[in-house]
C-alpha cells in the first residue's frame, strides 16, 4: 500500500514487500529486527506495510542489520526522510510560542463569557467563529481558553 500522507512523497510500489523479504532472507522476525535497529516492532510493521518511510538513521541501521545489497540499500535510503519530518504533523515544523500573553481584550471577553455561564467549549467555538487568533496561530480549544483565562498564556 502506497503512502498517501501529505507529510512525504509516496513510497515506491513494492517497497514494503522488498523490506519484508529482506528481513525474512536475513532470518529475522519483526521483533528481532526492531531490537537490532533500536526501534519498535510497530515501526517495522509500518515500514513493511508501506505506510511511512524510515528516518535516515533507521534506514542506515536497517541496511547494516539486514546486510542489504547495494540496490535495496539505495532504494531504502532514497525514501528515508529527516526524523523531524516524521515527528511533526503534516511535515510542518510547528513553532510553539509558549509564554506569549493573550491580549487583554481577549482575556476580558473570555472572563465575561465565562461569568455569563458559557462553557469553555462554547467560548472556544465563539472565538474560532470570530477568527480571534491564538498565540500559536491555530484553533481555540476548551483547554487553551481555560489556560488563557487562568494564566494569560496562549
Amino acid at each position: 500500500m502506497a503512502s498517501t500522507s501529505p507529510r512525504w512523497t509516496s513510497l515506491p510500489a513494492g517497497f514494503g514487500d522488498m523490506l519484508r523479504s529482506a528481513r525474512l532472507d536475513a532470518g529475522l522476525s519483526r521483533e528481532a529486527l526492531a531490537a537490532t535497529i533500536a526501534t519498535s516492532a510497530n515501526a517495522v510493521q509500518c515500514l513493511e506495510q508501506g505506510r511511512r518511510p524510515p528516518a535516515v538513521d533507521v534506514a542506515e541501521r536497517i541496511c547494516v542489520a539486514l546486510a542489504l545489497d547495494p540496490w535495496r540499500a539505495a532504494v531504502l535510503l532514497s525514501v528515508a526522510v529527516d526524523v523531524r519530518e516524521l515527528r511533526t504533523r503534516r511535515g510542518v515544523r510547528h513553532v510553539h510560542l509558549r509564554g506569549v500573553p493573550v491580549p487583554n481584550a481577549v482575556r476580558e471577553r473570555i472572563a465575561g463569557e465565562r461569568a455569563a455561564g458559557r462553557s469553555w467549549t462554547a467560548i472556544a467555538e465563539g472565538l474560532n467563529r470570530d477568527r480571534v487568533p491564538t498565540a500559536e496561530r491555530g484553533r481555540w480549544w476548551a483547554s487553551s481558553v481555560s489556560r488563557a483565562a487562568v494564566s494569560g498564556g496562549g
